[in-house]
């Protein structure tokens, strides 16, 4: 009979560290969430990372995202995007990026990251965070 017990207890505590294990695998409430890369939103997000970059920077312009590494989302007062890729930077802007002068111009590979946030009923957005570096 104690026999019994002891191997109650024991799959009882095998089963009580299953079920714990399962609850750790889920992402915190609140947590990052990888995102797909066709997700509508997080490409909004990307592309308004992009240009305000651009408007900012004096390391030359991104004029196209080859590769995108990582996505996520997380939700705070709003929706909050980290996003990492690749980027091909110029010196010319994509306005002047199709002249013959800009042409000639030698284009690098940078690797970039962007935390947006977006509010859409306060009709705010902004990038938080940008840096890139040679790749």
């Amino acid at each position: 009979m104690a026999l019994f017990w002891k191997i109650s207890a024991v799959v009882t505590l095998a089963l009580c560290l299953q079920v714990f294990a399962q609850k750790r695998e889920r992402p915190l409430a609140g947590g990052w969430r990888d995102v797909d890369e066709n997700d509508e939103y997080t490409q909004k997000a990307l592309q308004y990372a992009k240009e305000e970059y651009n408007k900012i920077s004096t390391n030359g312009y991104i004029t196209d995202i080859t590769k995108i590494i990582r996505l996520r989302k997380q939700v705070v007062a709003g929706m909050k995007y980290s996003m990492e890729v690749e980027t091909v930077i110029s010196p010319c802007s994509e306005n002047d990026f199709n002249t013959e002068e800009c042409q000639n111009q030698k284009t690098k590979k940078q690797r970039c990251s962007f935390v947006v946030i977006d509010v859409p009923w306060r009709n705010h957005k902004e990038l938080i965070s940008s840096f890139c570096r040679p790749i």
